[in-house]
């Protein structure tokens, strides 16, 4: 099993914040109010519901017993931070940088085959919170927009999956 104690504490902090992160990543790309409160639900209930299938890492289940706790208010701050982007900041692409750092670090101190596990769990959040609505009220209409799909295979790739 991977000890936390592998990892300094500003590491460790990372990696427990990183689900929060992404998921404000995903959720203020493709911005709205309404979207906002379901997208902090699935958000919650998937770490809530992660347990059974993601626990069976060991190192997963350290980081979801020690998760950054992520009130809305938390989530509403990082959703704003990201959206906006328009002020000159680029806090889509700074999230993403520290996506693939993170990647990077679990890689170098579990090696890939270990780090696996996590780096599912990570985009599995951002799929969680991306299907948090329809992008259309037609029957056919996918529960991922586009521009959060593009974003999702942008973590994927700054993970390193």
């Amino acid at each position: 099993m991977a000890e936390t104690g592998e990892f300094d504490e500003a590491e460790w902090q990372t990696l427990r914040q990183l689900p929060l992160v992404v998921a404000a990543v995903i959720s203020a790309v493709d911005y709205s109010t309404i979207s906002e409160g379901r997208e902090y639900k699935a958000f919650t209930e998937f770490l809530k519901k992660a347990g059974a299938k993601r626990r069976k890492s060991p190192f997963v289940a350290a980081i979801l017993d020690e998760v950054v706790e992520a009130d809305h208010d938390t989530f509403q701050k990082h959703c704003t931070t990201v959206s906006s982007a328009m002020s000159g900041e680029k806090p889509v692409e700074n999230a993403l940088k520290q996506v693939k750092e993170a990647g990077l670090l679990i890689d170098a101190r579990l090696g890939k085959k270990d780090a696996r596990p996590y780096k599912e769990f990570i985009l599995d959040v951002a799929l969680a919170v991306a299907r948090a609505h329809k992008e259309s009220a037609l029957p056919f209409a996918s529960p991922v927009s586009k521009v959060e799909d593009f974003h999702i295979r942008r973590i994927e790739t700054a993970l390193g999956i």
